[in-house]
This record gives C-alpha cells, sequence and structure tokens, in this order.
C-alpha cells in the first residue's frame, strides 16, 4: 500500500472508531469527502444522543446527498423529507429544516413549490443566516433546479454576512459551470483558495476548469498543488485518475484511482470505474477480482463487457465468451461498442465456439471502426499458417472487401486458396494482383503453376504459362538467385519441355543448361541434353 494511503486510512480508522465525540463540522467533512458511511454513522449517532432541530436537518442533508449519487435506491429522499419535518415539530423556528423540505421538493421535480419554502425561510432568517443562504443555493446548484442565477443570488447574500467562507465561493463557482462561465467560475475557485490554502477542493475545482478548457498540463499541476494540501481529500485522487486516463497515462489513473477508492466507501460504481482502469493499465487477473468483487445487487450489464475484455486478454475464451454473450443480451444495441464486436468475434473465433460466425462479427467492428481490419488480418495468417486454408481465404476476402486492398492482401488471398487447393479461384487472384503490380516476382511464379495444376495446359503445348514463368525467371535478381535456385529449376524446366515439344532444339538446349545450372544432377535437364 502506497505510505501517503496508509497514512490516510490509519487516520480514518482512528477517527472514525476513537472515543472521540463527532461533529456535524466531522460529518460534512465526510460527506465533502464522499465517505458517506462514516458521515452516516456521524449524523445518526448525533441524532440518537441530541435529537435537535439541527441535528434532524444534517441527517435529512445526508440522506439528500445519498438520493443524488445514488438515485437507484429511492428511498433516500423520503428519508430527508422524514428528518426535515421531524426537525420542523423539534423547533419550528429553525428554518434550515424549510430549506430542507424545499431542497427535497426541487429533487421531486416541483421546483416551485421549493422555492416558495426556500424563499420563507431566507425571509424568516432575514437573509442574516450564512449557512442558511448557503444551503438554499445549494439546492439550486446541487439539485436538478439548475438555477444559478438564483443560486448566486443567495451566495452573495451569504457572502455579505461572511466572506471568508472558502464553501461560498466554490459553490458560486459551481453556478457559474452551470452557466458555462468559466472565467467567472475561476475567479470564484481562485477566491477560495485564497481563504483556505491547505484545502485541496479549491484547487481540485480550479483544474476542473482547466480540464473544460483542455489544459491539461495546468489542470494537472493544479491537481498536485491540491493534492499536496491535503493528501486526504478523495475526490482529488479521482480527478487526476480520470485525468491520466485522458492522457493515456493507464499506470498513474490506476494508482490515483486505487487511493480514491482506499479513502472512500467502495461503492460499485467507483470500483467498476477502477476495474475498468486496470484493464486499461493491462492488469487483467486485478481487473477480474475488482469487478467480481462488485455485489449482487449492482446491476450494470457493463461489468460483463469488462470482465469478457479482461478474460480474452488472459486467453480463456470460453469464459470470456460466456460475459460478452451476458453483456450483449442484458445492453441495448445501440450501445454496442466497436471494440465489443472486436472482442466477441475474437471470442468466437477462439474458443471455436463458431470460427465463421467470429470472423462476421469482426466485419461489424471494421464497420464500425476500420482500423480493426487489422485483426481480420492476423487472423487470416494465423488460419494460414494453421492449414485452414478456406478460413484464411475467408479472412482474407474480408480484407479485400473492407480494407484498402493493398497488393500483399491481393497475394495473401491466392495463397489461402492455392494452398487450399482452389487453382481456378487463386489463378484470377494472381491476374488481378499482376494487372496492378506486373513485376511481382512470386504472382508470376504462382499463376504459373495455376496453370499447370488446372490441367488446362498440363502437357505444357499450349504454353500458357510460358510468359509467366519467363517474366520469373528475369525478375530473379542476381543477389536473389541462390535463393530462387528451386523455383528457377522449375522455371526453366517448363521452358525445356515447352521447346522440346515445339521441336525449337536450340531453345531448349538453353532451357535445359540452365537447369543445370541449378540442379546438376537433373535427370530431365540430362536427358533432353542427351547427357549420359
Amino acid at each position: 500500500m502506497n505510505k501517503i494511503c496508509g497514512f490516510a486510512l490509519t487516520a480514518l480508522l482512528c477517527i472514525s472508531f476513537s472515543g472521540k465525540a463527532q461533529s456535524v463540522a466531522d460529518g460534512l467533512r465526510y460527506i465533502d469527502n464522499e465517505q458517506y458511511i462514516n458521515a452516516g454513522k456521524t449524523f445518526k449517532s448525533l441524532v440518537a444522543a441530541q435529537p435537535t432541530a439541527s441535528n434532524y436537518y444534517y441527517l435529512g442533508h445526508y440522506y439528500l446527498m445519498l438520493e443524488r449519487i445514488d438515485s437507484a435506491q429511492g428511498a433516500y429522499a423520503d428519508s430527508a423529507k422524514l428528518m426535515f419535518e421531524k426537525g420542523v415539530a423539534a423547533d419550528g423556528k429553525f428554518n434550515l429544516n424549510y430549506v430542507g423540505l424545499g431542497t427535497y421538493e426541487v429533487f421531486k421535480g416541483r421546483p416551485g413549490q421549493g422555492k416558495i419554502l426556500i424563499d420563507k425561510a431566507v425571509q424568516a432568517s432575514r437573509g442574516k443566516d450564512a449557512e442558511l443562504l448557503y444551503r438554499a443555493a445549494e439546492a439550486y446548484v446541487v439539485y436538478p433546479s439548475n438555477d444559478a442565477l438564483e443560486a448566486n443570488r443567495l451566495l452573495d447574500m451569504a457572502i455579505k454576512v461572511n466572506k471568508n467562507n472558502a464553501d461560498y465561493y466554490n459553490l458560486k463557482g459551481d453556478a457559474f459551470m452551470l452557466k458555462n462561465d468559466g472565467s467567472a467560475a475561476a475567479n470564484n475557485y481562485d477566491q477560495a483558495k485564497r481563504i483556505a490554502p491547505n484545502s485541496a477542493k479549491g484547487f481540485i475545482n480550479y483544474g476542473n476548469i482547466l480540464i473544460r478548457a483542455k489544459s491539461y498540463q495546468k489542470a494537472l499541476e493544479a491537481y498536485l498543488e491540491g493534492m499536496a494540501k491535503d493528501s486526504m481529500y478523495a475526490p482529488g485522487y479521482r480527478q487526476l485518475g480520470e485525468l491520466y486516463y485522458k492522457a493515456g497515462k493507464f499506470e498513474n489513473a490506476v494508482q490515483s484511482y486505487a487511493k480514491y477508492i482506499r479513502l472512500t466507501d467502495q461503492r460499485p460504481e467507483n470500483q467498476y470505474r477502477y476495474g475498468a482502469f486496470l484493464f486499461l493499465g493491462k492488469k487483467y487477473d486485478d481487473a477480474i477480482q475488482t469487478l467480481n468483487s462488485l455485489p449482487a445487487e449492482y446491476n450494470n450489464s457493463f461489468k460483463y463487457r469488462l470482465l469478457a475484455y479482461c478474460l480474452a486478454e488472459k486467453q480463456m475464451p470460453a469464459d470470456g465468451l460466456a460475459n460478452m454473450e451476458t453483456f450483449m443480451s442484458k445492453t441495448d444495441s445501440s450501445k454496442y461498442l466497436a471494440s465489443d464486436f472486436q472482442y466477441y468475434g475474437k471470442l468466437l473465433i477462439e474458443s471455436g465456439k463458431d470460427t465463421s460466425k467470429g470472423l462476421q462479427v469482426l466485419v461489424k467492428a471494421v464497420n464500425m471502426d476500420s482500423s480493426k481490419i487489422t485483426l481480420i488480418s492476423e487472423y487470416g495468417k494465423k488460419f494460414f499458417d494453421a492449414k485452414r486454408f478456406t478460413l484464411a481465404a475467408e479472412a482474407y476476402l474480408i480484407v479485400i472487401n473492407k480494407g484498402k486492398k493493398t497488393n500483399q492482401d491481393y497475394f495473401n488471398l491466392g495463397n489461402a486458396y492455392y494452398f487450399g487447393k482452389e487453382y481456378i479461384k487463386a489463378d484470377t487472384i494472381y491476374s488481378q494482383l499482376l494487372v496492378i503490380q506486373p513485376q511481382s516476382l512470386m504472382a508470376n511464379l504462382f499463376k504459373a503453376r495455376c496453370i499447370g495444376l488446372e490441367k488446362i495446359d498440363h502437357d505444357q503445348s499450349k504454353g500458357l504459362a510460358k510468359p509467366y514463368y519467363e517474366k520469373f525467371t528475369l525478375l530473379v535478381t542476381p543477389e536473389n538467385i541462390e535463393k530462387y535456385k528451386k523455383q528457377l529449376t522449375e522455371a526453366y524446366s517448363y521452358l525445356g519441355s515447352y521447346y522440346a515439344i515445339r521441336k525449337d532444339t536450340p531453345q531448349a538446349h538453353a532451357a535445359w543448361k540452365k537447369v543445370l545450372e541449378f540442379d546438376p544432377e537433373n535427370k530431365k535437364a540430362k536427358d533432353g541434353l542427351l547427357i549420359k
């Protein structure tokens, strides 16, 4: 474990489980650091010890924060409302609970009703309660109303009461971000940094502005400066991880996100993200372990996608295929990526379940991302090397139909047909290649061979292969003669036989002599030259 993280965790454990009484400030700090379990314990213990209007409000605030980050739970918002109502019952003059009830209405999509309650609380406090004004503004920034104008109005009132609270400026920056006013947001985050120079939050928020402006190096500097101020501010490590991910520095992303995970509640969605970073960092075993540790109730089909990817990289095609098919069965097809088809095709092929289907699935990947064509080329070579020539031809034909049709692609397809004994198809492909590249040494040779193997000129009397064998001999350079001795013997043997059939003795003898240069004991050549 990283020394910094180890220290942070030790400190957290001491705070959470020591006999020291917890305060509202502690609970809010936990929320700020995304340590929601500790926050919940703190606020619940405060209410149990002292069921005051204030403690009810902050417990309700905690529930609303939970609802915001995990709306699937559904019950948190109603729990928040119940706490605010209990707060009102405990002390009807403690106006923060009306702000809480108003925020609840905003969250439920009833901003008009929410504003009535919030305005009532603001008026009752005569605009003199900075904390109330701040929480009221929060309702318009954090929750779905997105009323930046009203939020800024309330924050300006809060700042008049207390101009030295960094939280007010951080939230004001967030409000300007809703309006896409990066300059005004940056000014407020700067002010937050000046007021709280040892807090990471302002620096992290400022870095987020720079990310939007695509000033990644400056953003990195802001993040690192913030984390140097407070190494326990968990969201900072998350943002660092995301920035390193954007930069393709996956090892750094993994390290940063690991710190984030260790300092927070290890929420399933964060664990999933961590698993994604581990995959990108090629830490497949760790990624598989992380993804498999997700709770069963975490019903996110994308974990099966990641598991399939990892298992494919681990050369475990059967398990990978099972996860990929689970992902596809649980996910709308509009959300499929080119990489999904890439891995699905790969898994189908390497599991041996359905190779032809696997190739067609890879075509879908190519249709979405043309760069994936290289994978089909690679499988073409694998099939060819394994003497699975029909599959090799299928792969190379896809490459020619979908790719840029290089000369090598044509040659590969021709060879797949040739060695698969489909000589007519091979002949056709070599002919196409020779139109494009008439100086192709091997295309001339294999074209000549196909003519013989097709048995359309089996006795050489027609000389159909003659121009191709002749071209081959002319294309072999002096420095390559040794390399192609066997093929040159083949070519000149054909020419010797052709001229002998035509009774062109001088030409036949010239060819037989060339044969003997490469193969001195060649019987056919010796017989042609009447050599005993």
